[in-house]
């Protein structure tokens, strides 16, 4: 019997190498934003939630002046990867940096370096998923690379846990660093990009008005809106784990090893849900799945903010995770779906810009923000004040979910009014 073309073989060489720099980039997100750095300098250096939101927010204004030209250079060139190289290096030089330092201050700074180098060179990672996989099979793809990444957070948990012991959380940055470099070299290798004979001419023009055009095609066309509600549900889903290590401590009721084991779990069904969402976004579509994936969200965000019990977190933490695996799994199918093949570095530019600029306003404002009020004007416990920021994200995950609602899923819409065959 003939192979059916639309299974096409998975693990081709430019898929692994793809796949494995989602193995690389979670290894960062998990070391530097997730587990490590906030409980070094929130923590252990005894400094104020706020200060981390600030960098990030620092970080997020600076994303906004140089990834919109970041992505139309892309667009010029017809490639991702050189610019992805380039800013990978440095995220990985900067991140070895933090191992070493000692000053509050400049550990801040380092970090806005390494986050800003990691989100420029993630803009340009998802499109690539174009170039190693046909549109068919694009939700498989996303999902196992989501999958594989997060089985590199559970290998940075295996490999640096055992160094990065309680009051020891800066061991972790230098074998943070050196796994990531590790496992981002195969996509160096092995995807390739054909580009432009010939650049494509633009005109020169400045940051601000290199924004202004990419926010003017993105607000009368469809993935405007994803954008949009992107920037809410990322919101929410960001924020909760760049403060659930903190969150957790703050109950009294985990030590360093229950919040390895608490991630560890969260981690395993982030895994679990970007393949499933992976194979179940191609049978209806990703906005089904983001709307679904929402929905559970802002339900585990009220329970576990509306009970404030500790042993919620069991059940929070992995369902927090099966939202980022599936999120991450096909929200960038969905945009890869909305948006023209000429502008996919600009406008794979803004999705990366409003997630951070989200993950930027949301530790800043909805966390750190309710969590200082909360604290300072009503004398509420920072605990009792976190639980109401909580709540907050779910609010933020609620908006994201009306927004993106009325949203037609393109490719979805086109099968169904395409005429029955026999």
């Amino acid at each position: 019997m003939q192979q059916d073309d639309h299974r096409p073989r998975l693990l081709n060489p430019p898929v692994i190498g793809w796949v494995l720099y989602d193995f690389a980039n979670t290894i960062f997100s998990f070391v530097v934003v997730t587990r490590y750095f906030n409980d070094w300098i929130i923590e252990e250096r005894g400094q104020p939630d706020i200060y981390v939101g600030l960098m990030v927010a620092a970080v997020s204004l600076a994303l906004l002046v140089a990834l919109p030209l970041i992505g139309a250079l892309a667009d010029r060139w017809g490639r991702h990867k050189p610019i992805l190289i380039v800013f990978t290096l440095v995220c990985v030089v900067a991140t070895g940096l933090l191992g070493v330092v000692d000053s509050i201050l400049l550990a801040l700074v380092v970090a806005g370096v390494a986050t800003f180098a990691f989100n420029t060179s993630d803009s340009q990672y998802h499109p690539l998923l174009s170039v190693v996989a046909p549109e068919r099979s694009r939700a498989r793809v996303s999902g196992l690379g989501v999958a594989v990444g997060f089985v590199g957070s559970l290998t940075a948990l295996a490999l640096i846990g055992g160094i990065a012991t309680d009051g020891h959380a800066q061991r972790a940055f230098l074998p943070g660093a050196a796994l990531f470099l590790l496992f981002a070299v195969p996509l160096f290798v092995l995807v390739r990009e054909s580009g432009h004979a010939e650049p494509r001419e633009r005109p020169s023009i400045g940051p601000f008005a290199q924004l202004a055009i990419s926010l003017r095609r993105a607000r009368h066309a469809p993935h405007g809106r994803l954008l949009l509600a992107r920037f809410f549900y990322v919101d929410a889903i960001a924020t909760i784990l760049l403060y659930m290590t903190v969150y957790a401590r703050r109950t009294g009721d985990f030590d360093s090893s229950e919040i390895n084991v608490l991630l560890a779990i969260a981690t395993v069904a982030a895994l679990a849900g970007a393949i499933g969402a992976g194979l179940i976004a191609e049978r209806i579509g990703p906005r089904r799945v983001i709307l679904g994936t929402l929905t559970m969200t802002i339900a585990a965000l009220i329970v576990g903010a509306g009970t404030g019990s500790s042993a919620v977190l069991w059940v929070l933490g992995p369902m927090i995770g099966i939202a980022l695996g599936s999120l991450s799994a096909v929200d960038r199918v969905f945009m890869l779906r909305l948006v023209p093949a000429e502008h996919r570095g600009e406008d794979f530019a803004l999705y990366a810009l409003v997630g951070k600029l989200s993950s930027g306003f949301g530790p800043l404002v909805l966390w750190g923000g309710t969590v200082l009020v909360g604290t300072e004007l009503f004398g509420l416990s920072k605990f009792d004040a976190s639980r109401a920021a909580t709540f907050v994200l779910a609010g933020a995950a609620l908006v994201g979910y009306l927004i993106l609602r009325p949203l037609a899923d393109p490719t979805v819409a086109a099968v169904a009014k395409a005429p029955a065959t026999s």
